[in-house]
């Protein structure tokens, strides 16, 4: 009975299953991205990130966002998919006040929290005979992430190209996240795991490159044995060009590699927006067991609400539809971001021995004087003659 419902539980999970072996690792939902924004184009990604969702991809791109933004994102599943679960995501990044570690500037903090809930499977106890017996539903399980990061300008490199001059702003981010797991019948695991990640982007050139490696950490021990996180690497590239107020378009390329798996993947994206409301977006997954064409639109209010909707072809776990509403404000100026801490000026001895008399000196507080009475004039003249 026990056999029957473990191996009823590990079929339902798919690749997060105990076993020391080669490309299996533990907590997929870490490989499926939620952004329908980053859906819409391919899941290329890495060196855009300017929404909430860049912690995920490349925490250093949460540096370029220039508001406060809360956002929330569904995956829906469809209804004859074999992993018949629902998935929701609720996500928060934008600029801190403070002036950063380095003292550049560009400071940003997010903050992240998935559920899934995996559905449910049919579990057919046999008798001894061999005979069918009891039959019944339970939950196959579910999962919870929580992440959190943090970025900032590291520094900035000028570039002359040319007869044009271009500065390069160099942001790293950091983040970490605890994953909680459970299976049917009762197992569970748990893991801490860390991502990094870097973005060089010129503003004048619109011009941005981002390196991150994902989901450094623990292993997921269901059981006795364990299987390692799903360690990626992503290198991506964007150009951003056009009017931003009435044209605005973003071409977006990135590779990516998932070492447990030996698998390298790559994907294209375009996102394109007229009057900064309308958006159309479409993407490409390369090198997967069935690559495919993803499609997306976007809508702004205001420029604070938007909705972002998504669908993919490629895979069992990206053939579905995703859904993302966003609320933004708050927002900061250039200027306010790229504040940088100012050097502490050297103090010469003399200077500091006269600071240290001068709050030494006691303060001698003398009398109140009587107020001077004026003289008076002379009641045969007119004042208004002088």
């Amino acid at each position: 009975m026990r056999r029957t419902l473990l191996a009823a539980a590990l079929l339902a999970a798919g690749p997060v299953q105990g076993g020391e072996n080669p490309g299996i690792t533990g907590a997929p939902i870490l490989q499926v991205p939620m952004s329908a924004r980053a859906m819409g184009m391919g899941g290329a990604f890495t060196a855009v990130g300017t929404d909430a969702s860049a912690l995920y991809y490349n925490p250093g791109a949460m540096s370029r966002l220039n508001a406060q933004e809360f956002a929330f994102s569904m995956v829906s599943a469809p209804s004859d998919s074999a992993f018949d679960r629902t998935m929701e995501n609720i996500a928060y990044a934008g600029p801190t006040p403070f002036t950063g570690i380095s003292g550049n500037g560009y400071t940003s903090a997010g903050a992240d929290l998935l559920f899934s809930q995996n559905g449910t499977i049919e579990y057919n106890q046999l008798n001894v005979d061999g005979s069918a017996g009891q039959s019944q539903r339970m939950s196959a399980g579910d999962d919870f992430v929580a992440s959190f990061g943090y970025s900032e300008r590291v520094g900035s490199t000028p570039v002359d190209f040319r007869d044009s001059s271009y500065g390069v702003n160099h942001f790293l981010g950091l983040g970490g996240k605890y994953i909680h797991s459970s299976l049917a019948g009762g197992y569970s695991a748990s893991a801490v795991a860390a991502d990094i990640g870097y973005l060089a982007h010129s503003a004048e050139a619109g011009l941005s490159a981002g390196v991150a490696v994902a989901n450094l950490g623990s292993r997921m021990r269901f059981i006795s044995e364990a299987d390692p996180l799903p360690l990626t690497g992503r290198l991506g590239l964007a150009w951003q060009f056009g009017t931003p107020s009435v044209h605005n378009f973003i071409a977006a390329a990135d590779g990516e590699y998932r070492f447990y798996d030996r698998q390298a993947l790559a994907q294209i994206g375009l996102e394109y927006f007229w009057q900064k409301s309308y958006g159309m977006r479409m993407g490409y997954q390369f090198l997967r067991d069935a690559p495919g064409l993803t499609i997306g639109f976007g809508l702004r209010w205001r420029g604070r609400v938007v909705f972002d909707y998504a669908w993919g072809m490629a895979g069992s776990l990206s053939d579905t539809q995703r859904f993302t509403v966003s609320y933004r404000f708050g927002g900061v100026s250039a200027t306010a971001r790229g504040r940088q801490r100012q050097p502490a000026r050297d103090v010469s001895p003399l200077e500091e021995r006269l600071r240290i008399d001068e709050e030494s000196t006691p303060t001698i507080e003398l009398p109140p004087q009587r107020p001077r009475q004026p003289r008076e004039r002379s009641q045969g003249v007119p004042g208004w003659i002088y």
